[in-house]
């Protein structure tokens, strides 16, 4: 065989590989079950971290449901979205001094397998957690944020975070453990503990 044929040979069939794993990647897909199903999600060592302030709380609990078939699935990438409602965060505290956590809005375990295995990111609306500490004007509102994606782990149905993803936050007023005014980035670490009637499973 000739140079010239190798190398068109070699040429060719780079380019199949390249268009097979491009196909592969466009045809990423999610699948959770069971559909329509009510799921929890607690933890009881959820913990955000800034330069300054850490805040824990000793108990999250959320509640919401999988979305109902067709919605379970997807052909594409970017996984399902699973709401676990307005949790509440209780027994919290920043820096060892009394602290309230008042949440709100919609917030999401968005589930995927867009990787080939399960995953999972913690997706906190604008706005979706204020914490306020008695006694002071210090306020920390948390902004939109993600968290991961990260490992869920089917078998024991939790997502665990360990000062990961970026948590945006901003700071006002003053107090004892409240520095000026600023806007930043913090990490949570925590288990996700979830609970359903049937374990929650994700595939491609």
């Amino acid at each position: 065989m000739s140079h010239a044929v190798r190398r068109t040979t070699f040429v060719t069939a780079a380019a199949v590989a390249a268009i097979a794993v491009a196909a592969g990647t466009a045809s990423a897909s999610t699948v959770v079950t069971p559909a329509g199903q009510a799921v929890t999600a607690s933890s009881s060592n959820l913990s955000i971290k800034t330069g300054t302030i850490t805040l824990t709380c000793s108990s999250t609990t959320g509640s919401g449901t999988i979305p109902a078939a067709p919605g379970n699935s997807t052909t594409g990438t970017g996984g399902i979205n699973v709401s676990i409602g307005t949790p509440s965060l209780t027994g919290c505290k920043a820096n060892g001094l009394p602290a309230v956590v008042t949440t709100s809005g919609s917030w999401l375990l968005n589930v995927s397998a867009d990787t080939g295995s399960a995953q999972g990111s913690l997706v906190i609306p604008a706005g979706g957690a204020v914490v306020t500490m008695p006694g002071s004007t210090c306020t920390v509102t948390v902004g939109a944020s993600t968290i991961g994606p990260l490992p869920f782990d089917i078998p024991n149905q939790r997502v665990v975070a360990s000062n990961t993803g970026t948590v945006n936050y901003t700071r006002t007023g003053a107090g004892p453990v409240c520095p000026a005014a600023a806007t930043g980035t913090a990490t949570m670490s925590g288990t996700l503990q979830f609970a359903s009637a049937t374990p929650i499973n994700v595939t491609p």
